[in-house]
């Protein structure tokens, strides 16, 4: 891979004119000793001079058009051959930066002469070659207090600076406008001018208060093959002047704009000396400034830095500090390069006719008949064959070769690498591809079907109007004979089921009885008194409303009912759990409902130590086991062996 050219930044000096007649009398301190040498007086030694050297010194008997010419116009071709080009106007406040870049109408500066010369130059090669298009956009912005402010459209919010993956800075929300003469460029740059923040000091009554930045981007388009792109742009920037405001006398906001200023200028001297001593990091990202000048400095842009200074004796530590800053600019050195790509025409895509696709969605809705009607013997055979022709058109594009025609388009590849994606894309296909053609049915067992189907739809229909009909006829008859059942009906009485247990508690196999069904003819007793089974009843379920008078704390209401237990059963039941108590094991212990491992070492650890229990209540004697404990084992083993049927 190639090296990028080097080009070093060039530094030229203009000697503005002595602008008080009472200073012409006084010798001035700069002073021009050939067209790129000068001399300044020494501060330490007023016997000796400072001898500064660059690459051009204008004096103030030159012209803006010796400036553009000698040092602005050799880098406006770069950027017609997508390169990128700076240039910028750097000095103290007072000293001409803004009348360089601007000029007048008689006399114009950079800004003006450098636009006519593109767009005059890009007019030129397209009168002699057709094959290239050329496009010229402008932006144009300032700086000001350390934000972001768009010029050609204003808008009130700062604008952020973004850096892209191929490490070009970009301001997105940047207004663009393109620009094919120079009559339109003013059109646009007048106003936009005009916005720009400017107040009056001591020093000079039209005093930039903001940095500008004019951009303008040139893209080259070749319209035949290979389609080659070229993108170059060109930064004028107008720098505003470093001021002491000891000499300046601002106050309130101007004093905070002067310390705005002088923030972004000393972190521009940051950069150049970080670039000067090799440094492996650079402090772009200091200001808002430095970061927009980062392509300009140390960056991939041909620059030229235009310093102005002044004669006068009493500017002498500005022209003196300037001078300095632009000897060590002179030092850096930028490594330019071509941004060209490749970028063919959009052709715009045929989209298909209606006609196609009106294969697939227009016949099959006009085969649906309208409001569940009869679908006609036309309607059918259009819509069989039309079928078939979507089918077949489907298949043939499915199946289709899709690597060949990459491959024949791709002339890098090997030989054995083609050959290993062709038999791969030869496996594809065969394996989506279906061995055999479906079996279509012939048109007439397709008609013969569709008419079978229509008679069955019509019978479903004739079906579901004679349900309904029974329904209400069914629903009248109801409501006719039936009377509505009382909540004495809903039980009419539920058996007992009681387990034969024996002296050791064993799993429970119980057999379930239906519920007996209460008829409308029957009447329902308030109280349950049908005779016993050869089991032990012991559950009695009598309705609230009727029984509402009778003592309910023996049992528990749910939903309108009362529960009620047999007091035989539940006597019996105690006996056989005390009994359990008294001669069981710990295993047996266990068995028992809501008594764990450790509930049971401590009945068993108390029945050898007191004796056999009296009765289930003397569990409360227990260590651990309270009164509340003991009912809800009483209840739980209670309520394991009910089954109500």
């Amino acid at each position: 891979m190639n090296k990028r050219p080097k080009a070093r930044v060039q530094v030229v000096i203009r000697l503005r004119p002595v602008l008080e007649d009472k200073d012409k009398e006084k010798e001035p301190c700069v002073r021009g000793l050939d067209d790129k040498c000068l001399e300044i007086l020494n501060w330490r030694n007023t016997q000796e001079t400072l001898r500064y050297s660059f690459d051009g010194f204008y004096n103030e008997q030159s012209s803006q058009e010796d400036v553009y010419t000698q040092s602005v116009e050799p880098l406006l071709k770069h950027t017609l051959e997508g390169q990128n080009a700076s240039v910028f106007a750097y000095g103290p406040t007072g000293a001409g930066k803004t009348h360089t870049m601007l000029g007048t109408d008689s006399d114009p500066g950079i800004i003006p002469r450098s636009v006519r010369k593109i767009i005059s130059s890009i007019r030129t090669q397209q009168s002699s070659s057709t094959t290239w298009k050329y496009t010229v956009q402008i932006s144009y912005l300032e700086i000001y207090q350390e934000k972001v402010y768009d010029l050609l459209v204003p808008k009130t919010h700062d604008l952020p600076i973004r850096e892209d993956r191929e490490k070009n800075i970009f301001i997105p929300g940047l207004a663009e406008k393109e620009i094919t003469s120079f009559e339109q460029f003013q059109k646009y740059f007048i106003p936009a001018s005009q916005n720009r923040t400017t107040a009056s000091t001591k020093l000079n009554n039209r005093s930039s208060r903001s940095h500008s930045i004019l951009l303008l981007k040139i893209v080259r388009k070749q319209q035949i093959s290979p389609f080659r792109k070229l993108t170059g742009k060109l930064l004028l920037i107008d720098l505003a002047g470093s001021e002491d405001n000891r000499r300046t006398g601002n106050q309130g906001i101007r004093l905070k704009e002067s310390g705005s200023i002088n923030v972004s200028l000393f972190s521009l001297g940051q950069v150049v000396d970080a670039l000067n001593q090799g440094l492996p990091r650079i402090p772009y990202r200091d200001s808002k400034l430095t970061r927009l000048l980062q392509d300009s400095l140390g960056g991939s842009s041909h620059a030229c830095m235009i310093t102005n200074i002044a004669p006068e004796e009493k500017f002498y530590t500005d022209t003196y500090t300037t001078l300095n800053f632009a000897a060590k600019s002179k030092l850096i050195v930028n490594k330019p390069f071509t941004r060209e790509c490749t970028e063919k025409p959009r052709t715009a895509l045929k989209r298909k006719s209606s006609v196609d696709n009106s294969d697939y969605v227009t016949p099959a809705k006009s085969c649906i008949p309208p409001n569940g009607g009869c679908m006609q013997e036309s309607d059918c055979t259009s819509f069989v064959t039309l079928r078939n022709e979507s089918v077949r058109r489907v298949e043939s594009e499915t199946f289709r070769p899709f690597l060949s025609p990459l491959l024949r388009e791709q002339a890098n590849f090997e030989e054995s690498v083609v050959t290993r994606l062709e038999k791969l894309e030869e496996k594809i296909l065969n394996h989506f591809k279906p061995n055999e053609s479906p079996d279509v049915p012939s048109e007439n067992e397709q008609q013969q079907l569709l008419k079978e189907l229509e008679e069955n739809r019509l019978k479903i229909l004739e079906l579901k109007k004679a349900n309904q009909q029974l329904q209400e006829e069914k629903k009248s008859c109801l409501l006719e004979d039936e009377e509505p059942l009382s909540s004495e009906c809903l039980f009419q009485r539920v058996p007992l089921i009681k387990k034969k247990s024996g002296s050791k508690l064993k799993s429970r196999h119980v057999e379930t009885s239906k519920l007996e069904t209460p008829l409308r003819d029957k009447k329902v007793q308030h109280t349950v008194n049908t005779p016993m089974s050869s089991d032990v009843q012991f559950l009695k379920v009598i309705p609230t409303d009727i029984q509402g008078k009778e003592n309910t704390t023996d049992g528990e209401k749910k939903n309108g009912w009362t529960v009620k237990l047999n007091p035989e059963f539940q006597m019996k039941h105690n006996s056989e759990i005390l009994h359990v108590l008294n001669t069981g094991s710990v295993k047996q212990l266990k068995s028992l409902q809501s008594i764990g491992e450790k509930r049971a070492n401590l009945i068993h650890g108390w029945r050898e130590i007191n004796g056999p229990f009296t009765s289930i209540e003397q569990l409360h004697k227990v260590n651990g086991l309270s009164k509340k404990t003991v009912e809800s084992i009483v209840k739980n083993n209670l309520m394991s062996k009910l089954i109500i049927q």
